[in-house]
């Protein structure tokens, strides 16, 4: 009976075209993810080929979510076909057995579901064979074919997925045998998904959120985030035990389920309870007269419909089973990505309202598209379901009345939904102790992002049903709608707004400069996108077919029949108003201001490549000063830039001529005395001055250079986030042209330069031990620069303050704008930042130096942290260090839009996001601010005092430098070795990380080229190891050396060799192998504890027996590695307790063998043992390193 149901359900699914539809979605999707860069699965592919093991599991994993939707279908028909046709109760009073009948209807669902996602197989395999055939792909990036890595992902990912998600699904069809609450089954599998996913934002709990994922999609993650781009190649989804803990987890509550369904179902029908009808008679019946009816249809009698109209249908959604449900589960993820926080190194942020609206964004999203395309289908169908659609179409009312009814509910339940999310964000924020509430912000927020799109799409997804001719194919175009568009868009690089239905440029709130420069833009795309919409509307009703049903063809050639005059005018008018929308917003999105899409972009880069890549040698000049007057116009986001440069010819020879590239987005004007302009492309805006007479070596040159940037209109994206009315933040790389040819605007990724037939591209020349005249080149001016003087007359609006580099020499105030005159108080590099806000100003002083914060007064709260950071951070670089050359120490606060710090000679804007909301109430151990400060103002020292040469290595020492002194600064502060750890393990995690997505090839520390996961992660881990290997004193020294000698000096600029110099001699012999492993090569430690036990020798003596098993790994640039003998001094340690952080004992010991036993004596019984307990190795595991501690048992 079994076999009986499951090839029948087979059979009947084979003839139908849903299984093969689906399929070729799925595997249209991969074949474009696989043969186009533009189409892109789980993130960018970089060094691993493109059907590697690892791809094919993320495809697979990301898929399996769209795919359970689709499972949905043939779960729910297996459940419900019999019920839907009114055959099951004929068929239950046959003698069939309910194990066959119940399981094989399900398994072969089942079998049916895991179908389509073979598509993600038959497009990887397709586009891997033709993608190098058309020479869409070149064939070097496509690697072996591996049978494995379909089989397992099949069986490990794609059934154990569909068999729980389908156990759930199968259930709910089988208890209320409805179809609705069967994709509530799978749209709860999807939520739970989601909510797990919140555990993986902190280190701590990956493991436990890898074995509690659903779809083993985190697992896998977990699994593979430290694979190197070889392993991501060859390995792919392995069988590991934390695999299979998950698998069975999930695959034992699926059986569960479908067990207890199983037992739960029966062939009976259930008996319905017939309420008893009580008669009464009344004797004295008056018979019912019919009241006179008087025809109305003026707008007082619509508006009354219309209320009537939309009340039902609002009542209809809020009453609904479903919707219930799906505000419980958006309200649950909500509510689980509340929980997590806003994790931040560790560390809470406050819940500032524009943190809230991020969370609600992640959420509401989803779940209000969700509702709108549910029940735009519900509404429209309603009537017919309940077979009274003949009754109410013959009511005297208006098609448009009805139909803009539906879209008002479909929208006011989105403002309820809203709402929802509103009062549960509030809730939080109260709920942790913060008080500053901005419901105003909240609403407002919703009216500019998000109302518009949802009436848009309230509005489309109603014309799909009043098209199509049964609900489920008005829902199937409506997903399709969503996804397909997208992926077309993407794959044909379309990027307007215009065109994408219903987006408008992004909108990113910010406390200091509210919605920002895209709330023009984004309300008149708006405006764009509703007039199509209430064009969609009129459309639909000309096709809503009142009284029977009628296909496609007849709703069509309702069209045609033509409309009442007052229609006419109505719809003429949207119409009208829509082309000239259209020819507005195209007119400033495209005429006024430039729109081009990555293509055209990368063409351009091809091009400009192609044409300029002659110049690059070229004798320039140097800047050696420069004075600038800059006018910033906040309010109408305009700069306007006056520059008076001064070049000397460092070089050999004449100059005859200068070569400038120029930013087109700026108007520039240069005047060189005598020069004649006698190049000047205008696309690229490169241009070539011919000098009067020869420019002649050691000689000076002035020349003026006036640039503004007017704002015009409104764009497609905001193409200039630098300025804005609250928070400009410029640099001088932006307000001034480049001379000569500019490298940065190269294409790097050599996959792309490959296509174009262009030379691979190294991310920077080679290090060389005599390096020559390579060495004149710094690796942040490029050799157009050395250290410079500047000076700057910055004028802005009247209650904003501008910042330029240097010393306030003097600030007034002059026709309604405030000046300000700033002077650099020693020669820097030529990198300046100009900035101007509404700030309010901290200011104290130390030893001299004026320490000032400038910031948001929403943003209050960690100043004093800051101010006392700045002070400690001075504190310790000037006793280790040397002198800080500047007479004032600057935090700057700005706009959102970007999230990072950066350090300017003596001036460090930071992020709004970025420590000025950090959450150190209670907070003693982990003070990100502290890290944050102390990093940026050792860039003051490495970057500003010494600046390497543009070769492999250079950002060790203004990168990994800073990182360090940052860590010491901490450890200096905090002198508890374990608190250091719990920092230090985002270090270790950033590396190794970034090494598993390396693009290119990974180089040792002393080579680096300017990779983060390296001189961030990386460099971090191993100086601070070093300085417990060696001694602070002598790191310290070997560095403080090495600035010295280069402080403030131009060329020749010095190299990670250089650095090396001063440190070997401070490394003792016994530890000079540090120097070649760490900084020189790529190694890695496996280390573990395999037994560790105590026995009592005599009272308050034990003895402690270790093994400890410890592995030396060394790697190539691709992720090769080998095994090599080890012979290394390594920690051994104990700790007093089982949170490990009290270190009671510590001992460095020789290790010289994969396997060791150790005997020590302590005085006190320890919780645990551990090889490296402090983690300053870097090892890819490191819970096997510490073992609890057990009692020996004796006889």
């Amino acid at each position: 009976m079994f076999k009986h149901f499951f090839t029948t359900e087979l059979k009947y699914t084979f003839k139908q075209p849903m299984i093969y539809i689906f399929t070729g979605l799925i595997g249209l999707l991969v074949f474009f993810a696989v043969v186009s860069d533009n189409v892109i699965i789980g993130g960018a592919v970089g060094n691993v080929y493109r059907n590697a093991p690892h791809i094919i599991a993320v495809y697979t994993g990301v898929m399996t979510i769209f795919g359970l939707i689709i499972a949905t279908a043939f779960f729910n028909n297996a459940a419900l076909r019999d019920h839907q046709n009114q055959f099951n109760e004929i068929l239950f009073s046959t003698p069939i057995k309910k194990s066959g009948y119940f399981f094989g209807r399900f398994f072969g669902a089942l079998i049916l579901a895991t179908i389509p996602m073979l598509g993600v197989f038959i497009g990887m395999l397709i586009g891997s064979a033709l993608a190098p055939v058309f020479g869409w792909i070149e064939a070097d990036r496509f690697g072996a074919f591996y049978l494995s890595s379909f089989i397992n992902n099949y069986f490990f990912i794609i059934l154990p997925n569909m068999f729980f998600a389908g156990a759930i699904i199968y259930a709910f069809a089988n208890i209320w045998k409805n179809t609705v609450i069967s994709f509530v089954g799978a749209l709860a599998v999807i939520v739970a998904f989601f909510i797990s996913g919140t555990l993986m934002s902190d280190i701590e709990n990956e493991s436990i959120a890898a074995i509690l994922d659903i779809f083993g999609i985190r697992t896998y993650s977990f699994m593979s985030k430290y694979y190197t781009p070889v392993e991501k190649n060859t390995l792919g989804l392995q069988i590991t035990p934390i695999l299979i803990y998950n698998r069975l987890l999930w695959g034992g509550l699926g059986l569960i389920i479908l067990l207890t369904s199983y037992f739960t179902f029966s062939f009976k029908a259930k008996s319905k309870k017939v309420k008893a009808e009580k008669k009464q008679e009344d004797s004295k019946r008056t018979p019912f007269v019919l009241p006179k009816v008087s025809i109305n249809f003026s707008s007082a009698t619509s508006w009354k419909q219309f209320k009537s109209f939309f009340y039902i249908n609002f009542l209809s959604i809020i009453k609904s089973t479903t919707f219930k449900i799906l505000i419980i589960f958006s309200l649950l993820m909500l509510i689980s990505n509340l929980s997590g926080g806003f994790e931040y190194f560790g560390l809470q942020s406050y819940p500032v309202t524009y943190k809230m609206l991020d969370i609600i964004s992640s959420v509401s999203g989803l779940f209000t598209i969700i509702i709108v395309v549910f029940f735009s289908g519900e509404l429209i169908w309603r009537d017919k379901d309940n077979h009274i659609n003949e009754v109410i179409d013959a009511t005297p009312h208006q098609s448009f009345v009805s139909l803009i009814a539906k879209v008002s509910s479909l929208v006011m339940i989105t403002i309820v939904l809203y709402v929802f999310f509103v009062i549960s964000a509030v809730i939080y924020q109260l709920g942790t102790g913060y008080t500053r509430i901005e419901l105003g912000l909240y609403f407002s927020d919703f009216f500019v992002s998000y109302l518009g799109y949802y009436i848009i799409y309230s509005m489309v997804m109603v014309l799909i049903h009043a098209l199509v001719s049964n609900k489920y194919i008005g829902y199937f175009i409506s997903i399709i709608l969503i996804f397909a568009l997208d992926i077309i868009l993407l794959i044909a690089d379309i990027q307007s707004n215009m065109v994408a239905l219903g987006e408008t440029p992004r909108i990113i709130y910010s406390d200091m400069n509210s919605f920002g420069p895209a709330l023009i833009s984004s309300l008149w795309f708006n405006f764009y996108w509703i007039s199509f919409a209430l064009i969609c509307l009129f459309l639909a009703t000309l096709m809503w077919k009142r009284g029977t049903q009628a296909n496609i063809k007849e709703k069509l050639s309702l069209i045609r029949k033509g409309m009442p005059n007052s229609f006419k005018i109505s719809f003429f008018i949207i119409l009208a108003a829509w082309f000239t929308l259209s020819g507005f917003v195209f007119y400033n999105t495209q005429v006024l201001n430039e729109y081009t899409t990555s293509d055209e972009r990368e063409l351009q880069a091809v091009e400009y490549e192609k044409t300029y890549k002659k110049y690059e040698d070229i004798a320039l000049p140097k800047i050696a000063a420069i004075d600038y007057f800059i006018d910033i116009f906040p309010y109408q986001r305009d700069v306007k830039v006056k520059a008076e440069v001064t070049m000397i010819n460092a070089n050999k020879v004449a100059i005859d001529s200068l070569h400038f590239d120029c930013n087109s987005s700026w108007e520039t004007e240069i005047k060189i005395p005598g020069a004649e302009l006698v190049f000047e492309d205008e696309d690229f805006d490169y241009r070539i001055y011919k000098l009067a007479k020869p420019f002649q070596p050691g000689d000076t040159l002035e020349a003026v250079i006036n640039t503004s940037y007017i704002t015009k209109g409104f764009e497609n994206e905001v193409s200039n986030s630098s300025i804005v009315e609250n928070g400009t933040f410029l640099n001088n790389f932006q307000v001034l042209p480049s001379l000569g040819y500019n490298e940065g605007a190269e294409i790097s990724d050599n996959n792309t330069r490959k296509k174009y037939d262009l030379p691979k591209k190294e991310r920077m020349p080679e290090l060389e031990e005599d390096c020559g005249p390579a060495c004149d080149k710094n690796y942040l001016t490029g050799g157009l620069s050395d250290f410079i003087n500047v000076e700057t007359v910055i004028s802005t609006a009247s209650d904003q303050i501008a910042i330029a580099p240097g010393s306030l020499i003097k600030e007034w105030e002059e026709e309604g704008r405030k000046y300000f005159h700033y002077k650099v108080d020693h020669p820097s590099m030529n990198f300046y930042s100009f900035i101007s806000a509404r700030f309010e100003v901290a200011r104290e002083k130390w030893n001299g130096i004026d320490v000032e914060i400038y910031y948001d007064a929403k943003h209050d709260v960690n100043i004093p942290k800051m101010t006392a950071a700045v002070k400690k951070s001075l504190k310790y670089y000037t006793e280790n260090f040397g002198p800080y050359y500047h007479k004032q120490c600057r935090i700057i606060e700005f706009p959102r839009y970007s999230t990072f710090a950066q350090a300017f000679p003596g001036t460090m804007p930071y992020s709004e996001s970025f420590g000025f909301i950090v959450n150190l109430e209670d907070e003693d151990e982990n003070n990100v601010i502290d890290a944050v400060v102390a990093h940026e103002i050792a860039h003051q020292y490495w970057a500003h005092q010494v600046i390497g040469a543009e070769m492999q290595g250079s950002t060790m020492f203004s990168e990994g430098f800073s990182e360090y002194s940052s860590l010491m600064t901490m450890k200096n502060e905090s002198n508890d070795p374990m608190k250091m750890r719990e920092f230090l393990k985002y270090d270790h995690n950033r590396y190794l990380r970034g090494r598993s997505g390396e693009l290119e090839k990974e180089m040792p520390l002393y080579k680096v080229e300017n990779q983060g996961y390296i001189h961030y992660g990386k460099g971090s881990v191993i100086l601070y190891a070093l300085q417990d290997y060696i001694g602070e004193e002598n790191v310290n020294k070997a560095m403080r050396g090495f600035l010295e000698e280069y402080r403030y000096k131009g060329p020749p600029y010095p190299t990670s060799l250089d650095f090396l110099e001063y440190l070997e001699p401070e490394v003792p012999d016994s530890l000079k192998y540090l120097i070649d492993d760490w900084f020189k090569e790529i190694t890695l430690y496996d280390n573990r504890m395999t037994e560790a036990s105590y026995k009592k020798l005599e009272e308050g003596i034990y003895e402690v027996n270790l093994t400890v098993e410890s592995k030396k790994i060394k790697a190539d640039s691709l992720g090769n590695e080998t095994e090599v003998p080890i012979n290394d001094w390594i920690d051994i340690g104990m700790f007093a307790d089982d949170d490990e952080s009290d270190l009671l004992f510590q001992r460095r010991v020789k290790i010289d063998q994969e396997k060791m036993d150790f005997t020590f004596v302590v005085d006190t019984i320890p919780a645990k043992a551990g090889i490296d307990p402090r983690h300053l190795l870097i090892d890819r595991v490191f819970k096997d390193n510490i073992k609890s501690v057990s009692e020996e048992l004796t006889d």
